[in-house]
């Protein structure tokens, strides 16, 4: 299975997010992500054998209760470009210690990498350009808007990815609550993710 562990906006920020996407337009050459498919990632684990699943799920269970939360995730204050990579994105602050409880829980389950674990880098990825290099106009255009939207975080998922003719389909393998009481091998697997 191909994993990951997210947190997901709200509804009020969804439909910002919404909006945002019509401003940018679907001229550009680029692929939206889409509002089923917006998070921010705080660790990407990659495959997984189905029977270590559990394990992991129960390990952020445990991690995410032990955490002092409700986090504030800030987005914004603008869009902008990755270095190097056709990825149009949001900043996204406030979830630094959850991203480090995350790799401190998973990492005896999932090694890092060879050469180390990437810093984390909060943000949410809206569109990725369509295989071709998109023009420095456009690229101007879709940098800088402003957009600025906070949420509250009081879970985190652990989701699973699987590739689709329409994108990729996230399914949510266990909700950990933050701070609070769960279960993660009663509920394995669980729930789709609805970006919810």
């Amino acid at each position: 299975m191909r994993l990951f562990v997210a947190a997901w906006p709200d509804d009020a920020t969804r439909r910002r997010l919404g909006a945002l996407e019509l401003e940018l337009g679907r001229s550009r050459g680029l692929r939206f992500v889409g509002p089923t498919r917006w998070h921010v990632s705080l660790r990407f684990l990659g495959e997984v054998a189905r029977e270590a699943t559990p394990a992991l799920a129960d390990a952020l269970v445990t991690c995410a209760a032990a955490l002092d939360g409700p986090f504030e995730c800030r987005l914004g204050p603008g869009t902008a470009w990755f270095t190097g990579v056709r990825v149009l994105q949001l900043p996204a602050t406030g979830l630094e210690e959850v991203a480090a409880a995350v790799l401190a829980a998973t990492v005896p389950l999932v090694p890092e990498p060879e050469g180390g674990e990437p810093p984390f880098n909060g943000h949410l990825t809206l569109a990725r350009s369509k295989g071709r290099r998109l023009s420095v106009s456009a690229l101007g255009e879709m940098a800088g808007i402003p957009f600025e939207a906070s949420f509250a975080v009081r879970h985190i998922d652990l989701v699973a990815s699987a590739s689709s003719p329409t994108g990729h389909v996230y399914t949510t393998v266990v909700r950990a609550p933050i701070g609070g009481p769960g279960s993660a091998s009663d509920g394995f697997p669980v729930a789709p993710a609805s970006g919810c």
